[in-house]
């Protein structure tokens, strides 16, 4: 029992050093105690808070979400779920069995009238790798993704934070979760892209063309203002040399197909590792950096399919839980869930 309760200590402590919960630690214990329990209208701030209202539950989630049915079965006999007090609770599903929402509202008056305000909610997502990511690295080339920084363990299992979202994710299969995307992968994701885009928008006028119609209005503006054609020359070379300097005398596919050309098989095979200054010191716009920094670059990855069977059906293989923290009074509702390690063994032992 002691050891189940230090090992609880120790990834509570963990997470708490996260931004997950900030606004609920700095928010006063008389403020909460306020929000919970006055059988009068406290108010916090701009905001006045009804805590005397005895709220309800609202299950929104399709019958035919088999999944998100479960599991809240699991959280609903919970009192900070199934009595709330002074907010609403919302159980949310698209039905698509990927999703659970779980909001946490409260009610507050405004302009006389009683309201329900979104505060903190919990999200779980279920055998979705792809939500363990905030976005992609860039829109349009496909899942290619930054890797996930892990920062802490809950329960046992890995909480990953990734663009400023954090997320826990609970998977208890042998394959990994993330494969590295290869330069050559990457690059043919962005080639692919730009291809695209032209195809649909029209195909980009080259940096050569742009310079041969300069090189016309020059010749031209020289018959009638030599003076003018003068100013007109100098600037003219002027930018050239900053094209020459930068780089930048391709379209972006042919950049990124000149960085696929040179690189040898072995390095088209290598994990691709992405780096904003990359592009600003050597106008290496893919972002890719050379083998001697990737110190100071980001591994790029892609979810594993493999990790989930896509004849899942009603089995889960992997939960993704996000908390959203909001106001004082709720944020205190999600903590006692968080701290609930009977409910989390429950949920834990429903992932095969």
């Amino acid at each position: 029992m002691m050891e189940s309760e230090s090992i609880m200590n120790e990834n509570l402590s963990a997470i708490m050093r996260t931004r997950l919960f900030i606004l609920l630690l700095a928010v006063s214990n008389m403020a909460i105690f306020g929000q919970q329990y006055s059988p009068k209208p406290v108010t916090v701030g701009e905001d006045t808070f009804l805590p005397y209202i005895k709220g309800k539950v609202i299950n929104r989630i399709p019958e035919n979400d088999l999944i998100a049915q479960k599991i809240f079965a699991i959280l609903r006999p919970l009192p900070s779920v199934n009595t709330p007090q002074g907010y609403e609770v919302e159980a949310y599903s698209d039905g698509t069995s990927h999703i659970l929402e779980l909001h946490f509202m409260p009610y507050l008056l405004e302009e006389g009238e009683t309201v329900r305000k979104p505060g903190s909610n919990i999200n779980f997502y279920f055998n979705d790798i792809a939500s363990i990511f905030r976005q992609p690295l860039q829109s349009g080339i496909g899942e290619i993704y930054t890797l996930p920084a892990k920062t802490g363990d809950f329960m046992g299992f890995p909480i990953y934070e990734h663009e400023g979202r954090e997320t826990t994710a609970i998977y208890k299969g042998n394959e990994p979760l993330f494969l590295p995307v290869s330069q050559e992968e990457y690059l043919n994701a962005l080639i692919k892209y730009e291809e695209q885009k032209n195809k649909e928008n029209g195909s980009p006028i080259s940096m050569d063309d742009n310079l041969k119609e300069i090189e016309k209005a020059y010749q031209e503006l020289l018959k009638t203002d030599k003076a003018a054609a003068e100013e007109f020359r100098k600037d003219m070379e002027s930018f050239r040399k900053d094209l020459v300097q930068n780089n930048t005398t391709d379209d972006l596919t042919s950049s990124y197909k000149k960085e696929l050309a040179h690189l040898s098989p072995a390095e088209r095979k290598k994990q691709a590792y992405y780096a904003i200054h990359s592009m600003e010191k050597k106008g290496n716009f893919s972002g890719l950096v050379s083998d001697n920094e990737t110190e100071k670059a980001q591994p790029l990855v892609k979810p594993n399919d493999k990790a989930i069977s896509k004849n899942a059906n009603d089995k889960i293989r992997l939960i993704v839980v996000t908390w959203k923290p909001g106001y004082a009074l709720t944020d205190d509702k999600m903590h006692e869930i968080f701290q609930n390690q009977t409910i989390w063994k429950r949920i834990m032992q429903e992932v095969e």
